[in-house]
Parts: structure tokens; C-alpha cells; sequence
């Protein structure tokens, strides 16, 4: 392939033909008859056409992090036309989802619902350029979804930037995704619920929508090429419950009692939340600890063994439970505390920011 800049090329290949696998799973190209300014050449990040012509296919900018350390690292910006491997390494990576087990727990295996089905259901669908939020839903009804890249929908970058690299890992992950919106997006309904919240990318010449036989000629061919054997395993799973992932995410990875991904930002949001649960369980314990009290003072139950034995043991947890639920979450609160005193204390003296830990709403930055 002749490149024009790291990671990309403009003209197909003739060398050896590669495995299937390694294949972009569609053919039709809609970005074909876009042109840029007349005698501009092609740009880092940039598709040719049969005319000669190139479209930019890459967004304005991306973060990634650094590492710095064991456990730090800084927050960057960059241009993604300087080293396209390395924006598309970040863009489609999966994070903590990559390794992370017990999936099984947070989501089913299955195709992804359609759009207008989690509409009907009440979720808000929130749009988020992060892959490994793909899909999540928390129960207060917030949905989040990756938007469609642009580059992604281009048959000459799949080969010159995703197959000509030999780029498995994101080759595997740009099938799955590319699976979960022909699901996600199988009727004129969801064709237009998903342009509606901008999910999917637009025209470069006057910003309008592609067409929807031009989207269902792509959705078909990723149908037909579909192969769960081909893709990341993460999409053999369709939505994922957040509150799931946040709680494999504590009990699995170090350090402990860190969520995979918070709502709250604050303290006071911690509290609330965590209280909620605590009150309702403690209710709940109120209930049954009435119901034996009840059972003792009958003439049947107050001379059993068994039941003053279960009666005995389940009044000391009554007692142990709360007071070992609000020990862990003050735990918590003061473990957050200490790491988000320490940047503070190195912020203030004008030290660069280096993370150590994601902040107390999470892996959010």
C-alpha cells in the first residue's frame, strides 16, 4: 500500500490476499462522493475516493492517557492525524472491560435490543465517546452509547489502517461494535431515533443524515459477515447493568472499593446513595426481627429450640450487619479521601496532575 502518512494509505493492496477474518465485513463505502476543497491534497487521517479526492475521516482531536507510573498517569490531548495507530489503539480500546470477568452477571448473551424498545422502556439514551462505556445502562434509566465513528463506516480505512497493520485487537472490537448498531439500529424507527441523538455520523458536505438504504445495505453485510468466533468476546454480551459492573469491579481489581464507573461526584451523593440501601435493608430486618419477637411470645414457638436458636442468631446480625455496612462505607469514604487530599495537596503547589486513581465519581477522566 502506498501510505501518505503513518498508519494510512490510499491506494488498495495487490500483495497476498489475507484470511478472511482480517477482512472489512462490508463493502459499500457512503463517503465516496465526498470531495474536499478543489487542489487540496489528501490530510493524516484522510480517505481517498475513486476520483482522487479525500475526505477526512477523523475527529478534531482525542484523549488518551500517559503512564507515568505503576498506578499514575496523565490525562492528554492529541491530535489523532500525527499517529493514527495510536488514536485508534485508545478510541476503540474496552479498558476495564478487556479482561474483566463475571461478565455473566452483569448482562445476558444475546443480541443488542433495538433502539426504540430502550425508548419505550423510559431510558435516556446518552451519547459517550468512550468504548468501554458502550451499551451500559444504570438504573436510573441513563443508557450510554458510543456514537458510530466516521472512520469506521469507510471501507478503504478498515484496509489501509485496521487490516494492512494486522491490528487484531482492534479488528475484533470494530466487528463487535459494528454488530451491536446493526442491532441496535434494525428499523426505520431506530434509524431515526439514532440520528435524532446523533449517534450516527453525518454528511461532510451540508451535515445531513445518510440515507437509510445506504444504512441498511452496510447492516446487512455486517449481518451476513457476522461471527461470534470474530469478535471481541465483550460483544458476545448485549447491554451490561452499570451498578453490576461497578460491583465486579470493587471486589475484582486493586485497590479495592473503586467503582468501574460513578454518577455521584461529590460526597454528599455518596452518602445519599449508600444510605438509601442501608435504610431499606435495615427496614427490612426491622420486619422480621417483629415477625420472631411475634413468634416467641407464642405458645407453639417460645419452647422450640430451632427457633430461639435462629431467633438468637439472627438478632446478633441485626445488630453486627448495620454497624459492619456503615463501618465499610465510611472506609470507603475515607479511602477516597486520602487520595483526593493528596492531589489537592500536590495541586496546590503547582505540581503537574498526575492520577494515581480516578476521582471520587470513578473511572471518569
Amino acid at each position: 500500500m502506498a501510505a501518505v502518512s503513518k498508519g494510512i494509505a490510499t491506494q488498495p493492496s495487490h500483495g497476498p490476499s489475507l484470511p478472511a477474518p482480517m477482512r472489512c465485513p462490508f463493502e459499500t463505502n457512503i463517503w465516496q462522493t465526498f470531495k474536499t476543497i478543489p487542489g487540496t491534497s489528501a490530510s493524516p487521517g484522510a480517505t481517498a475516493s475513486s476520483d482522487n479526492t479525500a475526505v477526512d475521516l477523523l475527529p478534531a482531536s482525542y484523549h488518551r492517557r500517559e503512564d507515568v507510573g505503576t498506578s499514575a498517569y496523565h490525562r492528554v490531548v492529541a491530535n489523532p492525524a500525527i499517529d493514527v495507530t495510536e488514536f485508534i489503539k485508545s478510541d476503540l480500546s474496552l479498558g476495564g472491560l478487556e479482561n474483566m470477568r463475571h461478565l455473566e452477571l452483569a448482562g445476558a448473551r444475546r443480541p443488542p435490543t433495538q433502539l426504540h424498545i430502550h425508548v419505550a422502556m423510559g431510558r435516556q439514551i446518552i451519547p459517550v465517546d468512550r468504548m468501554d462505556l458502550h451499551l451500559l445502562w444504570k438504573n436510573d434509566g441513563k443508557f450510554y452509547i458510543k456514537p458510530l465513528p466516521r472512520y469506521l463506516l469507510d471501507p478503504e480505512f478498515w484496509e489501509a489502517n485496521l487490516v494492512a497493520t494486522a491490528m487484531e485487537y482492534a479488528h475484533r472490537v470494530s466487528r463487535g461494535f459494528l454488530y451491536t448498531y446493526a442491532c441496535l439500529i434494525s428499523s426505520e424507527s431506530d434509524f431515526f431515533i439514532a440520528n435524532e441523538k446523533r449517534l450516527l455520523p453525518r454528511n461532510l458536505s451540508d451535515d445531513s443524515p445518510i440515507k437509510w438504504d445506504s444504512w441498511k445495505a452496510i447492516a446487512r453485510e455486517v449481518l451476513v459477515s457476522y461471527d461470534p468466533g470474530r469478535v471481541h468476546q465483550r460483544f458476545l454480551r448485549s447491554e451490561l447493568r452499570l451498578s453490576r459492573i461497578n460491583h465486579i469491579h470493587r471486589l475484582t481489581r486493586w485497590p479495592p472499593f473503586k467503582p468501574y464507573f460513578g454518577g455521584w461526584r461529590n460526597y454528599s451523593t455518596l452518602f445519599r446513595e449508600n444510605l438509601a440501601w442501608m435504610v431499606a435493608a435495615t427496614v427490612f430486618i426491622a420486619l422480621i426481627l417483629t415477625a420472631m419477637q411475634v413468634g416467641l411470645a407464642t405458645d407453639r414457638l417460645k419452647d422450640n429450640g430451632d427457633f430461639q436458636r435462629a431467633s438468637f442468631g439472627f438478632t446478633v446480625f441485626a445488630m453486627v450487619a448495620p454497624l459492619g455496612a456503615f463501618g465499610l462505607l465510611i472506609l470507603t469514604t475515607g479511602y477516597n479521601l486520602l487520595f483526593d487530599s493528596s492531589w489537592l495537596r500536590k495541586n496546590a503547589f503547582g505540581e503537574e496532575r498526575k492520577v494515581e486513581h480516578p476521582p471520587i465519581g470513578g473511572d471518569q477522566v
